[in-house]
């Protein structure tokens, strides 16, 4: 794996306005306010893509047979297969981690091998990691986790966001309740002392309205789907609650359990000759309902927060990530609402990696300990109910955290008690990520996606599983970020509109190297819309270091939104305006990719100049 330089801490992009000369400037040439504004951010490779493009972005890591992200593939190992027709790629890039061995950490992936992985690497000074700063949604689901559950995931999760912050990410905190919530802050200590508020907030109690028959939310959701054997299980409770020595539930047909007509014509009266499970089946069908009732709502606020919580992450720039802890709910009939989650991760590129909370649970049939209960004997069809359901049930309560994995990308941690290990594994960057895009089909449907590997052994291949494409003509006013990112990857020279680019390698006090970008841009060439007394620009800056590999190493992105009164439209015509940009840089080599674009046309300017940092 190549060896990348590594940056002392991530470069801070200041864009600044100089209008002519020096000595223009001194001779008091000024902007009034409101003529332009300025603003920048950490350019990702390939983040205008995720966020804004049409060109459809896939982040891959492919894994070997132990788990570690494999490195040093090339795009002709890629086959990328859009709703199974072949796809040409128009763009591939790499972004990759210098490896750090660690031999006191080991990761395992349920139900398989050890998984190596390397930390995010060791800086000189505290900074960044080598790639793109992420934005991570931390969301505890306190509505449906048990308090020990809850204790258990927030020790793991302290840890976590310790070693994410040293890594340069941006962590918030959510809860499914909506209390307790801390903004995106790369402050450990603020993210660690609002976690130490949140508890477990349930909506319900575990066993359900009635302490006898006992009902869990699971039960009540089988028997309102017409569950036979969860009917049966339940009536023969009931009756055992109630001491009725003339039930005669074993014998039921389950037409009779799902559907009660007492007495239908069965001589034998099975209901007890008194109505007497006839009653009871009317009672189990009452108390399903309204249990049932109170999960589903429980449910239901359950996604609209981690909903609200995707939709957080929408707005951030870069990378994005939801870590749900949970320890599972019901989300039966809320496919919709679901759904809806999916779409918004996918079409804003939040990948979703769900952790439950319960660790490697098992159970034995009967009432819990912590529960107070009458003491009745429970009936075997109870205890056959529950032992055989277990698994299913176990799988229901994670079905909707594993389907938001799978849909965006993520992964799924469970039946594994080491927290810890849940946390990194999810949390942590592979140390290679495969970027690849593709022109989208424009009919408005949803794609599937499958991604195969040429020449190349893997254990698994890590992808969004599908896109939604956007429908013809949609989205017109973002073709020209598409072809700002198309250029980027790219080395060819364009001029659409004079810009001069120069640059200065400087030394600030602390010793690290600084360099500045200026570029000098002739606006003569440039079109301007007319708005009342205005003249209306947006011009894009994109700066972006690759290293001798042509590895992304680093990156800024600044914009500079002009509205010139006509006095200042006239002087800079003739002075041109120059943007700087600064960015610290280590020793090594390097090249430099500058685009700026003009939002009107999408016309842009774009050079390649290699750099040798001593």
């Amino acid at each position: 794996m190549p060896s990348l330089p590594r940056p002392a801490r991530p470069a801070t992009a200041a864009l600044i306005l100089a209008v002519g000369t020096l000595v223009l400037v001194s001779a008091a040439q000024t902007l009034s306010p409101g003529e332009v504004r300025l603003s920048s951010h950490p350019y990702v490779l390939g983040a205008t893509l995720l966020t804004e493009s049409r060109l459809v972005q896939l982040e891959i890591v492919v894994r070997d047979a132990r788990g570690r992200a494999v490195t040093g593939l090339t795009k002709n190992n890629f086959v990328v297969y859009d709703s199974g027709k072949n796809r040409n790629l128009t763009t591939f890039s790499v972004d990759t981690l210098k490896e750090v061995v660690d031999t006191n950490q080991s990761f395992t992936r349920p139900g398989r091998e050890t998984i190596a992985e390397t930390r995010p690497p060791a800086l000189q000074s505290p900074g960044r990691s080598l790639v793109s700063d992420r934005w991570i949604a931390l969301v505890f689901d306190d509505i449906n986790t048990s308090a020990g559950d809850l204790a258990h995931a927030k020790i793991a999760a302290s840890r976590f966001i310790k070693e994410a912050v040293r890594s340069g990410d941006s962590i918030a905190l959510f809860t499914t309740s909506g209390s307790d919530v801390s903004g995106f802050t790369s402050d450990s200590t603020a993210i660690l002392v609002a976690m130490t508020k949140v508890q477990s907030r349930p909506r319900m109690s575990p066993g359900g309205l009635a302490q006898c028959p006992r009902m869990t939310a699971y039960e009540a959701y089988q028997i309102v789907n017409k569950n036979p054997a969860a009917m049966k299980a339940k009536v023969s409770e009931a009756c055992a609650c109630g001491g009725s020595s003339g039930c005669n539930v074993e014998g039921m047909r389950d037409t009779d359990l799902l559907n009660p007509t007492p007495n239908s014509g069965n001589t034998a009266d099975p209901y007890g000759g008194a109505g007497t499970v006839s009653s009871l089946i009317d009672s189990i069908l009452a108390q399903a309902q309204q249990t049932w009732d109170q999960a589903h709502l429980a449910s239901q606020v359950t996604l609209d927060a981690i909903k609200g919580s995707v939709d957080q992450l929408a707005r951030r720039p870069g990378r994005r990530m939801l870590l749900l802890a949970s320890s599972g709910f019901l989300s039966g009939m809320l496919e919709e609402e679901k759904d809806s989650i999916i779409n918004a991760a996918l079409r804003n590129s939040v990948v979703i990696n769900s952790l439950d909370a319960k660790g490697l649970y098992a159970e034995a049939p009967g009432t819990p300990l912590d529960e107070s209960v009458e003491s009745v004997e429970i009936p075997v069809s109870t205890s056959v109910f529950q032992m055989r359901s277990l698994g299913d049930r176990l799988d229901d309560l994670d079905s909707a955290m594993a389907r938001f994995a799978e849909s965006t990308g993520g992964l799924l941690f469970r039946n594994n008690n080491d927290l810890d290990l849940g946390f990194r594994q999810l949390g942590l960057l592979p140390n290679c990520t495969y970027l690849l895009g593709f022109p989208p089909a424009e009919d408005g449907k949803y794609h599937k996606i499958k991604v195969e590997l040429k020449n190349a052994s893997h254990d698994f291949v890590q992808v969004r599983p599908g896109y939604f494409a956007p429908a013809a003509g949609d989205g017109q006013h973002h073709m020209a970020s598409d072809k700002l990112d198309d250029v980027m990857r790219g080395t060819e020279e364009k001029a659409d509109f004079p810009v001069v680019v120069t640059q200065q390698v400087g030394t600030l006090a602390s010793g690290e190297r600084q360099l500045t970008i200026q570029t000098h841009i002739d606006i003569q060439k440039l079109s301007f819309e007319q708005q009342k007394d205005r003249h209306v620009q947006r011009l894009t800056f994109v700066a972006a270091i690759f290293d001798s590999q042509g590895s992304f190493v680093t990156g800024k992105e600044a914009m500079m939104e002009l509205a010139l009164k006509p006095e200042s439209f006239e002087h800079l015509s003739r002075t041109g305006i120059n943007g700087v940009m600064q960015l610290e840089m280590p020793p090594g080599s390097y090249r430099l990719r500058m685009v700026l674009q003009e939002a009107l046309h999408g016309n842009m300017n774009a050079t390649s100049k290699e750099l040798q940092i001593r």
